[in-house]
């Protein structure tokens, strides 16, 4: 039997649960090793699919949720656990259900570019030769990330059914920050390749409920794609090392019903779920039971903070400095340089974070201190490194609160190779998909009183073209604008000159040199700085400091003045908070910005 076949009758089909935590809760074992079962106890696993089926399930999945990479096995083995999971599934069904190649989402980091697609079409590979027609892409955060895997099956298989199935938290977006109005707009949009869309995984129904009811809506209205939920026995929690569910079947099956008011096709369950869960849910799918309707109360309007933070941006040439937090908690000196930058001319003060991976103030935190005590613009650098995505959005929304209205996405510095077991870095997200998050944000909690997203370019890559795709994908990804690295060679002159061709705004590095010391570390000890030697010969050991500060700032001031034709502004690193050193670059050349 075809799925849209089974989905196309007047009732609402019963799924199966969660094959992972049913297969622990038999045998006392980790889920981590489950799919691996499929070789090593099939007859468990038969007997797993068997009961749900028994249960009332018409659709079931086969045990390879994290049948990939992230198990650390070879690819041999890899194949054998698919192939042997569908035959525990073809075994156990024997014809009653329909079962579906079970993929999880894969997503690219920083230590994994590139490969996510090859790893997509080896999966389906293995699927297609078991004889797989139904496919589920389970627990998705985007849908982007999974189409070019569908292209790669239905140009396979043209008549394979695909569902594409998210985790939906109850803010209405998904775990990295795709908001439901975004998911709608891309299954629209790729609708003839898809056979239904589902929500599952993350949390229980009643939490799910609010958020899948303009979600499920919109795809029933507006598509004619079938619609699934499946959601968790409620929320986990860590009991003796295992990870327990603690609703009961009775209250899973009540609540989890009310999506068949919806008109949804099919309903099951996620992680917890075991065929209890799924027989007492059939009582209310059968019509043995009443189903209740739940009625959604619409949120109170949030009254809009007041829109501050977008006066430098709409400037047009801005003139930024960056100031480094203080690795203590004395923010005095930060904010007084903050003044005297305000009063030199500078339009925002940007605040670095934690730059090289050591430890200091948070920026998000001195940005707003500035902003209140001094009341210039603020524009925090945010990077992926040190939180994960929840942290991420958490400080994104707590900055929005403060009147932050504009930020630096980056991916951020490596942590020193001896910190590494230590400290240990998140690298959740790289640059893009946090630019992404942002964009999210502003679709939907920002909406009317947008964040602006920078990002950073360095003109001195040695790849140019390489750096000009990277460009291009931030520019998609919701930049609005751009810092560089600083600016030291012709060369990186005539590289921000291509990359102004794109549709973006550009401010200029600018880092002035203060000392031989100073420069001669930047040369040497700073990852991607480029300074020629010339340029570090017109110090001296024997200068005063004053002397090797002026030197410094009628260098940094010769470079601003090749700049001014190529770029919308200025963003003046400020070398160890000394304000006086930006203003003074700015004295030089503040008659050719007018």
């Amino acid at each position: 039997m075809k799925l849209r076949e089974l989905l196309s009758g007047n009732k609402a089909v019963l799924t199966d649960g969660a094959v992972g935590t049913y297969y622990e809760s038999l045998t006392g074992k980790d889920t981590a090793g489950c799919e691996l079962a499929n070789i090593t106890e099939p007859e468990v696993i038969e007997k797993i699919h068997r009961e749900y089926i028994e249960a009332g399930a018409r659709i079931i999945r086969t045990n390879t949720f994290c049948a990939n990479d992230s198990l650390k096995k070879d690819r041999e083995t890899l194949a054998r656990i698919i192939t042997d999971g569908w035959s525990c599934a073809e075994r156990a069904s024997e014809g009653r259900a329909v079962i579906c190649a079970d993929i999880s989402a894969l997503y690219e980091t920083p230590d994994n570019q590139g490969k996510t697609e090859e790893q997509y079409r080896f999966l389906a590979d293995c699927f297609l030769r078991a004889g797989a027609q139904t496919f589920i892409f389970e627990t998705l955060s985007e849908l982007d990330a999974v189409m070019p895997a569908i292209d790669y099956i239905l140009e396979k298989k043209p008549d394979a059914e695909i569902i594409v199935s998210f985790t939906l938290l109850p803010d209405g977006c998904t775990r990295s920050g795709v908001s439901s109005q975004t998911l709608m707009r891309q299954i629209k949009s790729n609708e003839d390749k898809l056979c239904a869309v589902g929500l599952n995984c993350g949390i229980g129904a009643v939490q799910l409920y609010p958020a899948a009811v303009p979600f499920l809506t919109y795809i029933r209205e507006n598509t004619a794609l079938f619609t699934m939920v499946m959601p968790n026995a409620g929320y986990p929690a860590l009991i003796g090392g295992r990870t327990v569910y603690g609703s009961m079947p009775s209250y899973f099956a009540r609540e989890t019903a009310a999506f068949l008011s919806l008109g949804v096709n099919a309903v099951g369950g996620c992680c917890g779920t075991s065929p209890e869960y799924i027989r007492q849910l059939g009582e209310y799918v059968s019509g043995r039971k009443k189903v209740e309707f739940k009625k959604i109360v619409p949120a109170p309007r949030v009254r809009r903070t007041e829109n501050t933070g977008k006066r430098f941006c709409d400037k047009p040439f801005i003139i930024a400095a960056e100031l480094d937090p203080p690795n203590n908690a004395d923010l005095t000196k930060i904010i007084s340089a903050a003044g005297e930058l305000r009063d030199s001319g500078v339009d925002v003060i940007t605040v670095s974070d934690s730059p090289l991976g050591h430890a200091k103030a948070d920026p998000v935190i001195c940005s707003a201190r500035i902003k209140r005590e001094t009341g210039i613009d603020v524009m925090p650098h945010i990077c992926c490194r040190d939180r994960n995505i929840n942290a991420i959005r958490s400080l994104l929304m707590g900055a929005h609160s403060e009147g932050i209205r504009a930020v630096l996405a980056v991916t951020g510095d490596r942590i020193a190779e001896t910190d590494r077991g230590i400290v240990k870095p998140v690298f959740n997200m790289d640059s893009t998909k946090l630019m992404s998050l942002i964009r999210e944000l502003n679709n939907s909690v920002f909406s009317g009183d947008e964040m602006q997203i920078g990002g950073a370019f360095d003109p001195g890559a040695s790849g140019i073209d390489s750096a000009l795709k990277r460009l291009d994908k931030k520019i998609s990804s919701g930049a609005s604008f751009v810092l560089t690295q600083p600016v030291f060679t012709d060369r990186a002159i005539e590289n921000i000159r291509l990359a102004k061709q794109k549709n973006i705004r550009i401010l200029a590095g600018i880092m002035p040199m203060v000392s031989l010391r100073n420069a001669l570390f930047m040369q040497n000890e700073v990852p991607g700085m480029t300074i020629p030697d010339e340029l570090v010969r017109k110090f001296t050991a024997d200068m005063t400091r004053e002397q090797a500060q002026q030197t410094g700032i009628e260098i940094a001031a010769l470079t601003a003045q090749k700049l001014i034709p190529y770029v919308d502004g200025f963003y003046f690193i400020t070398p160890f908070n000394r304000a006086q050193v930006v203003a003074g670059v700015i004295d030089i050349i503040k008659s050719q910005l007018k």
